[in-house]
């Protein structure tokens, strides 16, 4: 289980370093990475994209985000005991208004403390567009009234209850870049003073915390955005999301005036990155390995190593004396994973930046978005 955010925000000076999870080995890595000087991720950050990558489907919202927190729910009972954590879930649109009340109920059962909803339309299921995609400009902002009758929704399903809602900011995201510098400069300018109205709508609304989101690999966007916002809001909590700019120091995002900071995809990508080596290698050797399986080897084409994994552990037929060449894959791929989701969660935990420093760590946030774009389980 989970443990409250709330205290932790409440400390003066705290800023709260959520890292992605998506399986147990990530989440325990987490849990059990604290330096001798006591620095630590304080939580997990369930991802939409990773959490859809892992599954095999892509990030379109193409299942609810309330089927996603039974998913996780199934999940975290096996998680092992230990540091407590607390965690933030993605919940994209927040989906039919209708399942709040059960999305709800699901996260505080596990005990999630947070759940950040997106001021995106979505006009269908499967229709969604990643924000870090270029093509994200093709998705259209909610009306910011429109989403705060979604905020309050959320709002009376938690009353009395310990789960923070945040109203995550799409104003740079949906616009579409100028090739002229002054257009370009004017379009930010636009963007940045949209979504301060629409924080000031999305706090008047009952929002706990705002998430400020940008896909810009320079953190101009966001950094203008906080200074703005805590001149005229200095207690509203803040969240950031550094994936495109992870070259930024975390003091500057805190001096900023930032609250949290969630490192969104990263684990994902270093075990993608891992198991993309351990195949190169031992399927040069060993290259019919999976030819009478044809999920592995869609997974294998799309180099979805995370899908892979999760589906190679959930058969029984790896562990038989038959298939001892499929076993010794599986284990020296999850050794491998495990090894360097290790080393991106100390890289991440101790370092200053809001990325990982060593080259080839893990994969580009790009590549991540390709594979996760094609559609591996039936749903």
């Amino acid at each position: 289980m989970y443990t409250s955010m709330k205290p932790l925000l409440a400390q003066k000076g705290q800023v709260v370093r959520l890292l992605e999870s998506h399986d147990r080995f990530s989440t325990e890595l987490i849990r059990d990475t604290v330096s001798e000087t006591g620095q630590a991720f304080q939580g997990v950050w369930i991802s939409g994209l990773t959490q859809t990558t892992h599954l095999g489907i892509p990030d379109t919202e193409i299942i609810s985000p309330l089927r996603r927190a039974i998913l996780e729910a199934a999940n975290i009972k096996i998680h092992t005991e230990g540091r407590s954590l607390c965690a933030a879930f993605d919940a994209d649109s927040g989906g039919d208004i209708a399942d709040i009340p059960a999305l709800v109920a699901v996260l505080t059962t596990i005990g999630v403390s947070m759940v950040i909803i997106e001021d995106k339309t979505l006009e269908e299921p499967g229709k969604k567009v990643n924000s870090l995609l270029k093509a994200t400009g093709s998705q259209d902002q909610a009306d910011p009234h429109e989403f705060a009758k979604v905020i309050q929704a959320f709002k009376s399903a938690t009353r009395g209850q310990d789960l923070l809602v945040t109203a995550r900011i799409e104003s740079f995201n949906v616009r579409i870049a100028k090739a002229d510098a002054t257009e370009e400069e004017a379009s930010v300018q636009l963007a940045l003073q949209d979504a301060l109205a629409r924080a000031a709508i999305y706090t008047g609304a009952g929002a706990d915390a705002i998430m400020i989101h940008s896909k810009s690999p320079s953190p101009f966007e966001v950094l203008e955005f906080l200074k703005q916002f805590r001149k005229r809001d200095p207690i509203t909590p803040m969240v950031v999301v550094p994936t495109t700019y992870s070259s930024t120091s975390r003091a500057t995002l805190v001096d900023a005036g930032a609250n949290v900071i969630i490192y969104a995809n990263h684990l994902m990508r270093a075990k993608i990155r891992a198991v993309q080596n351990v195949s190169d290698h031992l399927l040069a050797s060993i290259p019919g390995l999976f030819a009478h399986d044809e999920n592995a080897k869609a997974s294998l084409e799309a180099q979805n190593y995370g899908y892979l994994l999760k589906t190679l552990l959930e058969r029984d037929y790896w562990v038989k004396d038959t298939d001892q060449e499929v076993k010794q894959y599986l284990i020296i791929a999850l050794k491998r994973a495990i090894e360097n989701m290790g080393a991106a969660v100390r890289e991440l935990a101790f370092g200053e930046k809001s990325g990982c420093e060593a080259d080839g760590r893990i994969i580009p946030v790009k590549m991540l978005l390709q594979i996760n774009a094609i559609q591996l389980a039936t749903i």
